[in-house]
């Protein structure tokens, strides 16, 4: 699970790769701000994924057959419907959103001309990578599902190759379009759409082969709809809570164009190597969602504190090794990503939080994983509140009164600021989840 999860950064890694070695940082910047917007409303829906798997986890552990193809096809239909929703409304949010994550200029009249020339280009870029990008929501809310599903059935190896299989086809369409074809931003939204089609492809493919013996699949192709209802009971405590993370994603990416596309450029590829982060460390917590979720349709309260403890281990054995790696090869990192050497010199500038990142984030991530696999998710929407709207946006607002006042004298402070208050959001998910947790298995009540 960990090297599935590994590869979904990738096609951010190889995009960024591509784009940042063309010879105007607004490219990056541009695609920067349209992917922020495409991730933060597709994994709106990432209850797909997360829903998904708990309870197909608890399914599985309950060895109930029939509730396990009700939760694929419940969902898959679901994930369907919205994505269309999502094409035929993109008119309207689209241009919104990408304006508002563009951000206000700085209030610095000596700048605000020059960064209003910035966000232009940006905005130009961002609105060609959108126009294509969108036709790919049914597939990407498609494979959440799938994903979940897989992963609820603890067979991680179909994720695996699904994820492979798309990096490969987006590496090979990005080199062909980008490179030899010259396509800029266009060329990496249709490589990426094409990886989302040809992951759903073979993810179906996968489902007929290996559980066809298992239940008529005609018979229940259409959707079960009580099970939808009780779905959306569960998820829509794991909607708000997501919601409010991308939010959290979409200020930080926000503050970060209001000093110019430059730092824009620099903090998306730190949010790359972030993203890369966060997935490694994921798959403990995908591996959680399917153990602690089996044990709970098992009612076996002991293996359920013992996949915790497990997870909880490796998790920090693996954070020690990231950390290991951005301090030793982070520069030469970021110099893989881009040949501009003002965002190179300014990404480099930060790298000190991608190096304190996995220890101090590693928790919320495996919690997350656990407390899906529980369905413990009203617990988890509580303590993402708090830390968005008591930790995060606080700080976001501190420091734009500290530019005000001039208290802050230049842009790389505020940039330094901006990750202090990502760090710790980061850090109260953590201490959060890791008290709800000692409260659930001291009072055995984790189902």
């Amino acid at each position: 699970m960990m090297l599935s999860n590994i590869t979904v950064p990738l096609l951010g890694l190889v995009d960024t790769a591509v784009l940042g070695h063309l010879d105007n940082p607004s490219y990056l910047a541009g695609v920067a701000l349209s992917t922020t917007l495409f991730t933060s409303v597709f994994w709106l829906f990432g209850f797909l994924r997360m829903g998904t798997c708990g309870m197909t986890a608890q399914a599985v552990g309950g060895q109930n057959t029939p509730r396990i193809l009700e939760l694929l096809m419940s969902a898959g239909w679901f994930g369907v419907v919205m994505g269309a929703a999502l094409i035929a409304l993109s008119g309207l949010w689209m241009p919104l959103g990408l304006e508002l994550l563009a951000g206000e200029p700085t209030t610095n009249t000596e700048l605000a001309s020059a960064l209003h020339q910035d966000q232009s280009r940006v905005l130009i870029q961002a609105q060609l990578y959108a126009d294509w990008r969108i036709l790919g929501a049914p597939f990407v809310l498609l494979n959440y599902c799938l994903i979940g599903w897989f992963v609820g059935r603890q067979n991680t190896r179909v994720p695996l190759m699904m994820l492979v299989t798309a990096n490969l086809i987006n590496i090979a369409m990005d080199l062909l379009l980008v490179i030899h074809f010259q396509m800029g931003v266009e060329g990496v939204a249709i490589a990426t759409l094409c990886a989302d089609v040809s992951s759903v492809v073979l993810g179906l493919f996968f489902v007929a082969r290996y559980y066809r013996h298992e239940f008529p699949l005609l018979q229940h192709i259409l959707p079960h709809w009580p099970t939808v209802r009780e779905m959306m009971q569960v998820n829509r405590y794991i909607f708000v809570r997501t919601g409010t993370l991308l939010l959290t994603f979409a200020f930080f990416t926000a503050q970060g164009a209001r000093l110019g596309e430059e730092f824009l450029a620099a903090n998306a590829v730190l949010l790359t190597f972030l993203l890369l982060i966060s997935n490694a460390l994921d798959g403990f917590a995908h591996g959680a969602e399917a153990l602690v979720g089996e044990a709970c349709g098992q009612k076996n309260h002991a293996q359920v504190k013992r996949v915790i403890q497990v997870s909880l281990l490796w998790s920090a054995v693996s954070a020690g090794l990231l950390i290991v790696t951005f301090g030793v090869g982070g520069a030469w990192l970021i110099s893989l990503l881009t040949d501009l050497e003002s965002v190179r010199s300014l990404a480099s500038g930060y790298l000190i939080w991608l190096v304190l990142m996995p220890l101090i984030s590693v928790w919320c991530y495996t919690f997350d994983g656990i407390f899906i696999g529980s369905t413990k998710v009203r617990a988890m929407q509580n303590i993402m509140l708090v830390s968005t709207f008591g930790i995060f946006l606080p700080m976001i607002w501190a420091i734009e009164q500290l530019e005000k006042s001039s208290w802050i004298a230049s842009s790389e402070e505020a940039n330094h600021l901006l990750w202090l208050a990502m760090t710790l959001f980061m850090l109260s998910r953590s201490v959060g989840m890791a008290l709800c947790s000692r409260h659930y298995s001291h009072k055995k009540s984790w189902f």
